[in-house]
């Protein structure tokens, strides 16, 4: 931390020097413009994004282990901003790179192939801020775990392998749309241009919203992993009595909703509801725990107790969530 002298210009301006340091780093020169922000009682001073030049990353697959590690390595380039990755095809087995670039591509928006030659391949990273706002994104992913939840009800109900099988496309989006927000937020941290871009009005936020979005996607990853067991369990016995399972479901998604509109509107009374709700459906997943520890069906028991533990999961990233719109909240609250 430095400290630095204020002075007056003119009679009217005040004006302080900027770190030399800071400067060369930001590559900054005479004349350019940067963007002063009020926070509180502090100033945020950054470089201009608009002046920003594209960042690029260059990758060799001659220096890596393997193709998955390249998958890896391009989601781990969009993810902290990258705006352009270029991949050099500089062995003669590339082809099984190439394959796997247009494998990660699925899950990740925003991301062309702009070049595509026997020595390179380049990927261009478009993301428009103004019509992705992330609480948007947030409650897009949302709506889809919820239409998740509700058709994997219907089908424990009815039976219907298809809509089950529908759930574990749909989770492919949950993965898109998470990938976008992670990158969002790591963008919105660094520059509070972006953040406001973003419409994320206090930069703190940004964890929460970290938070929040994993716990949207775990959440996602269990309800797929209820529909394969659920699946799995029919090609076992043609039907299955799962009435207290599909109350449990009724149940968690109940309290899934509350918990996701205690975060969006920050409300601290109505996520405090959730955490006594949860112990009601704790001692309905240890009730029906507890009858499946005798089975007649040893394999068929292992995949209701799947079933029954992702929905407890569920039922406790709820409370997560509820946690963080606690956590949130605070800054607003007015206890007196």
């Amino acid at each position: 931390m430095e400290t630095r002298k204020v002075y007056v210009s003119g009679g009217s301006t005040y004006v302080i020097s900027l770190p030399k340091k800071w400067v060369k780093k930001a590559n900054l020169k005479p004349g350019d413009s940067l963007v002063v922000t009020e926070q509180g009682s502090s100033l945020l001073i950054e470089t201009s994004i608009i002046e920003k030049e594209s960042a690029v990353k260059e990758i060799k697959i001659s220096q890596l282990t393997s193709n998955e590690a390249l998958e890896r390595l391009i989601i781990a380039f969009y993810l902290v901003g990258y705006d352009t990755i270029k991949i050099k095809m500089d062995r003669k087995d590339h082809l099984p790179y190439r394959k796997s670039i247009r494998k990660v591509l699925d899950y990740l928006i925003g991301v062309e192939i702009v070049e595509d030659t026997n020595d390179a391949m380049t990927l261009e990273i478009i993301v428009d801020y103004r019509r992705m706002m992330t609480a948007q994104l947030l409650q897009r992913m949302y709506s889809i775990n919820r239409s998740m939840l509700l058709d994997l009800g219907r089908a424990l109900k009815t039976g219907d392998t298809g809509l089950a099988k529908d759930i574990i496309v749909r989770e492919r989006e949950i993965d898109r749309l998470y990938f976008l927000v992670v990158r969002q937020l790591k963008s919105a941290v660094e520059y509070q241009q972006v953040a406001e871009k973003l419409g994320i009005e206090n930069q703190r936020d940004c964890l929460g919203y970290r938070i929040a979005v994993k716990v949207l996607e775990r959440i996602a990853d269990h309800i797929e992993n209820i529909a394969k067991s659920y699946i799995q369990l029919l090609e076992i016995q043609k039907s299955a009595a799962l009435d207290e399972i599909i109350k449990l479901s009724g149940s968690t998604v109940v309290i899934f909703e509350k918990s996701v509109n205690a975060l969006f509107t920050r409300d601290h009374m109505e996520a405090e509801k959730i955490f006594q709700e949860l112990k009601e459906i704790k001692k309905a997943h240890s009730d029906i725990s507890n009858e499946l520890l005798q089975p007649d069906d040893i394999q068929s028991a292992i995949l209701l107790k799947t079933m029954l533990d992702s929905l407890g999961r569920i039922a406790s990233y709820s409370s997560d969530l509820a946690e963080i719109a606690i956590n949130m909240s605070a800054g607003s609250l007015s206890l007196g």
